[in-house]
């Protein structure tokens, strides 16, 4: 099935040979109306009207092999999948039983894991602890020593006003 080319600013009309599902009618209809597309936009349209029209036609004719590669749609899917014996009744039976089972595997695997991670927790909590002691002791150190050396500056302080004191009472002045 060949597509035109349509040339820039050519009518639509031209290019409306294209016998794809109500295309030619709508070209016909903006050619009327002395509207024009580019040829980009034009023979791209028409270009993918005419493959989806293709690709339908081999679709029916059978040329494209069967959707379910030969197999029939017998999945127990239908008007009796509610019934207990049912296809359907009984893929649900049977995720229903995988389920559990994953479930009670998770179960025995967290049970299994645990002792490991409260371990760790243990071991971050006494480091957490230790770091926390660690500082105290030094906030305390710091702050006694600083105190310390406050309390030395005092006393050399009041130390000199008294010898200040002394001297200037025991100077004779004439």
């Amino acid at each position: 099935m060949g597509l035109p080319v349509v040339a820039a600013g050519a009518p639509l009309a031209k290019a409306a040979i294209v016998k794809a599902g109500g295309i030619p009618l709508v070209a016909k209809i903006l050619a009327g109306l002395g509207l024009t597309l580019g040829a980009g936009i034009t023979a791209n349209e028409l270009k993918k009207a005419g493959e989806n029209r293709a690709i339908i036609e081999m679709y029916k004719s059978g040329a494209l092999g069967s959707p379910t590669a030969g197999f029939g749609y017998g999945t127990g899917f239908g008007p009796g999948m509610e019934l207990p014996l049912s296809g359907y009744q009984s893929i649900l039976r049977y995720t229903d039983q995988m389920s559990d089972k994953q479930r009670n595997q998770m179960i025995k695997n967290l049970a299994a894991i645990e002792p490991f991670t409260d371990r760790a927790k243990k071991r971050d909590f006494e480091r957490n602890m230790a770091a926390a002691r660690f500082r105290t002791q030094l906030g305390t150190q710091q702050g006694l020593t600083l105190q310390g050396q406050r309390g030395a500056q005092a006393l050399a302080q009041d130390a000199q006003r008294a010898a200040g004191t002394a001297l200037v009472s025991n100077y004779q002045f004439q």
